[in-house]
């Protein structure tokens, strides 16, 4: 008798695991839930999700042509509707496209090692469609920079205004995945206040098609290996192909980055792939110091005040001296 559960015993998740990797796949330790299909006793399916992606789906190559990896992607569906998730992802290779094609999965994008798909509510296109709609843009060259601003610091400010004195509309696509010290609403607002006096800035949510789980998962715990190069192709190609068409962005901007070596990777990443339409400009430096937002979350966590003041602008110093502000490094 065929029958899903739940993985939860150590056994059970090794032997999902060890299906996956006779199957070609990676192990990845970003998931929150391991499901088995059995025929009796035996494993012959299996697959994971991680928040709203499903990923590590393998399938016993003895039982191959069973529908199984449909069970287990709807067993997997099934689980998202129980907590209320309608927009969800799929990570798979090349070679299964096809199967998730006849899912009614939609393709976002294909790489040589991987393909990723989401369910057809509300697409990459709808979404960024119905941002675009939101902008009142001048006539003339759009420019866009991708940021995550956790806080909001002087040489974040510094990257957007050289970008708005050499372009006439700047769009910044602010991080909207909350895995960061900031949640999103904050850094939403204290960058909307930062850079209220630039007329040609505008600030959209990046959605969850860009630095997010879904398409750059390993960014949040600046991972530097090969999953995170394979990932970071991924995020700019879709940046490429949807973000610039749709918003009919010239170039994308960046800092210079001489401190993070995964960030740096990934900005090469970017110039790889945009080419001429990629600008590069040096980091701010005060104090001696180059203006991180890392630097700055430093100094908050150690109540440093008055040494961190220089590096940030005054929306942000007066965020971090309040209640609010301090509570959020007392854990």
């Amino acid at each position: 008798m065929i029958y899903v559960k739940d993985c939860i015993l150590d056994a059970e998740k090794n032997e999902a695991f060890q299906l996956v990797q006779s199957q070609g796949l990676s192990i990845d330790e970003r998931k929150d839930l391991t499901i088995g299909v059995y025929d009796d006793s035996k494993l012959i399916a299996t697959g994971s999700l991680d928040e709203n992606v499903i990923k590590m789906i393998a399938v016993d190559p003895s039982r191959q042509g069973e529908n199984l990896t449909s069970i287990v992607v709807q067993a997997l569906i099934d689980k998202l509707n129980q907590r209320h998730i309608t927009k969800y992802f799929v990570f798979t290779k090349p070679e299964y496209i096809s199967i998730f094609q006849s899912l009614h999965f939609f393709l976002i994008i294909q790489t040589e090692t991987m393909a990723l798909f989401e369910n057809a509510s509300y697409t990459i296109k709808e979404r960024l469609n119905d941002l675009k709609k939101s902008l009142k843009l001048e006539r003339g060259t759009i420019a866009s920079i991708v940021m995550n601003c956790n806080p909001v610091t002087k040489g974040h400010l510094y990257l957007i205004e050289k970008c708005a004195s050499q372009q006439d509309n700047v769009i910044i696509f602010l991080v909207e995945e909350n895995r960061s010290v900031f949640p999103f609403e904050v850094r939403m607002k204290l960058l909307k206040k930062a850079t209220r006096h630039l007329r040609n800035v505008h600030i959209l949510p990046s959605t969850p098609y860009i630095i997010s789980a879904a398409t750059f998962p390993t960014y949040f715990i600046k991972e530097a290996s090969e999953a995170s190069r394979i990932f970071m192709d991924l995020d700019i190609r879709i940046f490429k192909q949807y973000f610039m068409e749709i918003f009919n962005i010239d170039f994308r901007y960046v800092g210079t980055e001489p401190l993070d070596p995964m960030t740096r990777q990934y900005n090469e990443t970017m110039h790889r792939i945009l080419k001429d339409q990629w600008i590069s400009i040096d980091r701010l430096a005060k104090e001696h110091h180059i203006v991180s937002a890392s630097l700055v979350r430093r100094l908050a966590k150690d109540k440093k005040f008055r040494l961190l003041k220089p590096f940030i602008p005054g929306v942000t110093y007066r965020y971090l001296i309040s209640k609010k502000g301090r509570q959020l490094f007392k854990s």
